[in-house]
């Protein structure tokens, strides 16, 4: 397909041009890395379940709904940081974490060699 991309019989379902489309373009990347680099792609995609070429995807601009935030004021989140750094001195004290969120979110960061608990 790389050596005549306008050949359709070579990409009839068009994954290859859609995937090629997608990807960054490296400064001075041979052909056949490229290849690879499209190849690994829908390897990819395959394993996790989604089609390279997808027709439901209307064409065009759409407009997106919006993304609920929550607006933290400065002090909010100086408590936060507060908070957190007395339940790292004293991380049995369960009233200093009563739903459980500094623990669960303590044990989902990887602990780096040297770093202190106000990086953390």
């Amino acid at each position: 397909w790389m050596r005549n991309p306008q050949d359709e019989s070579m990409d009839p379902t068009g994954e290859f041009t859609r995937i090629d489309q997608m990807l960054p373009k490296k400064k001075g990347q041979k052909p056949k890395d490229r290849a690879r680099d499209i190849e690994n792609t829908i390897d990819w995609m395959r394993s996790v379940g989604v089609k390279p070429v997808d027709d439901d995807v209307p064409l065009g601009p759409q407009k997106l709904g919006s993304v609920p935030i929550s607006r933290r004021t400065p002090e909010e989140r100086k408590d936060d940081v507060d908070d957190i750094m007395n339940w790292m001195r004293n991380p049995q004290d369960d009233a200093l974490d009563p739903t459980g969120e500094f623990t669960r979110v303590d044990q989902m960061l990887p602990k780096k060699q040297g770093q202190n608990p106000k990086d953390r």
